[in-house]
């Protein structure tokens, strides 16, 4: 209440100045009004800085050098008012256009062009997912991005929204695996709403909580909708997509990643059961998945099979891996020894399973190919901001030539291939699943190769834009440090090149 009180007492320019002294040190930042005297020896740059500074506003210079993390952190403690003669207008909203409106931060639809793609269905999902993303997953990821086991409260929101059940390539909807009070699906459900899901919390700018929050859904769960039988559907779907539980896909081994032939793993019938022995290597979500998707040998040359595997099943046992960026993914090591799994567990039929998981991987790229797209936006916007207020050489980093190239060639980039990306989401749309499955393998392959290369571009001149601040994980840079740091993340799963070898 007292927070309340005063954010809102307004406070004139002129007063402002008054106060510039050792002990009396006020500065303003986005139009609001701080104490900071107490701060001054507090101050990460020396309390010269601020005394240097007191008195006037310094809202530029305070965004060259800090995130919009630092205000949240310390505003309730520092903010005393409202300035009366607001500088900062902020952003210009015009009519039908959606966004922050910094250019190509976002999708140009959203901003100028019109679309054949998108009606009015996809426009208040895309609303939905921001609003969420905004409230729920930005706001409070730096307390829980670090950790190991991501917040199963927001799981069971994004559940609840019917999020998780949009990730999974179904379609129609599979709305009959929630519960009775979860929100209505969009209306018209189509892989341009799943498209738009994640890019939209590709936004919050980490590679590791977007994988923590839609690896499940989106490439293991999928497989077991759509190859897997009604019970083994109606067993596992329903807590996956409510956030109650995890799943996690497996198929790479330490010396068989992308040569998905190459899988040594193996599944020994034994009557109605199969016995599992071998290792799983680099499995995402899986240090706290429930459930496994696991690809194993059952008989000759690329004769695999899908077998669903519970986390609780003796001789079956999840180790830990340790990888770059954050622990956050579940990254594991997994051990079969003389796993037993009923023949109910199967996935598909038997021996077709090297076929499943090609035609698994086209989803998997698609999605990677969203998720890239919009990293690398993230990249763009924090660019074109950040170039916007930091000086160097006696001009903002926007008026020198050597910026501007840089930036102009991230955005042809990212704009030819999202592009390329809705042309592709279109033709997903009106192709049923196995002419989509037979026709569209190789270019979903070359989409998500040429997407990570982009990304990995953005990246690597996001880095010189911002130059030392790139690497400061608490300062400015901090959300495009867990942008460039998810790069190789998400270009080595999926394969490169492994559809064009596989038939």
């Amino acid at each position: 209440q007292n927070f309340g009180i005063m954010a809102g007492r307004l406070i004139s320019y002129e007063e402002v100045k008054q106060h510039n002294k050792e002990n009396d040190c006020w500065v303003v930042i986005d139009d609001k009004v701080y104490d900071v005297s107490k701060f001054l020896s507090l101050h990460p740059g020396g309390r010269q800085v601020l005394l240097n500074n007191s008195g006037r506003d310094v809202t530029d210079q305070f965004h060259v050098f800090h995130s919009d993390k630092i205000l949240k952190k310390y505003q309730k403690r520092f903010l005393i008012g409202t300035l009366k003669e607001k500088q900062n207008s902020g952003p210009v909203q015009v009519e039908g256009t959606f966004g922050d409106m910094i250019p190509f931060g976002d999708p140009i639809h959203y901003q100028r062009f019109n679309s054949p793609y998108y009606k009015e269905t996809h426009i208040k999902w895309r609303k939905k997912i921001r609003d969420f993303v905004e409230l729920e997953i930005i706001p409070t990821m730096d307390e829980w991005k670090n950790d190991n086991v991501p917040p199963r409260d927001i799981l069971l929101k994004m559940g609840q929204a019917g999020f998780l059940a949009a990730m999974t390539g179904c379609h129609p909807y599979p709305g009959q695996y929630l519960d009775d009070d979860v929100d209505a699906p969009p209306e018209d459900f189509d892989y341009f709403h799943e498209l738009i899901l994640y890019d939209e919390i590709s936004r919050c700018g980490s590679g590791a909580v977007v994988g923590a929050l839609t690896n499940g859904p989106a490439i293991a769960l999928s497989a077991i909708l759509q190859f897997g039988t009604e019970e083994m559907k109606n067993r596992v779907a329903p807590d996956v997509l409510m956030g109650r539980k995890y799943i996690a896909l497996a198929i790479s081994e330490p010396h068989a990643g992308s040569d998905v032939a190459g899988i040594v793993t193996t599944a020994d019938r034994d009557g109605n059961n199969f016995v599992l022995n071998g290792n799983k290597k680099w499995i995402t979500n899986g240090y706290y998945a429930d459930y496994f998707v696991v690809a194993a040998r059952t008989g000759g040359k690329r004769q695999l099979s899908f077998f669903l595997v519970e986390r609780e099943r003796e001789g079956f046992d999840v180790r830990k891996i340790h990888i770059r960026e954050s622990n956050l993914t579940g990254t594991s090591y997994l051990d079969f020894d003389n796993c037993i799994i009923p023949e109910t567990n199967l996935i598909g039929k038997i021996n077709h399973g090297f076929k499943l998981v090609m035609y698994n991987f086209n989803h998997e790229r698609f999605y990677i190919t969203c998720i890239c797209l919009r990293l690398s936006r993230v990249c763009i916007e924090e660019c074109i901001k950040y170039a916007l207020r930091r000086e160097a050489f006696g001009k903002k980093l926007s008026e020198l030539q050597s910026i501007r190239l840089k930036l102009a060639e991230m955005i042809r980039r990212v704009e030819s291939y999202h592009a390329w990306l809705e042309y592709v989401t279109y033709q997903l749309c009106t192709m049923s699943h196995l002419e989509a499955n037979q026709k569209l393998g190789d270019i979903i392959c070359l989409l998500k190769a040429g997407v990570s290369k982009i990304y990995e571009f953005c990246a690597s001149k996001t880095t010189m834009i911002f130059g030392g601040n790139a690497l400061y994980v608490d300062g400015v840079g901090s959300k495009i440090e867990g942008a460039v740091v998810s790069v190789k993340a998400y270009a080595i799963p999926a394969g490169l090149l492994i559809y064009f070898f596989s038939f």
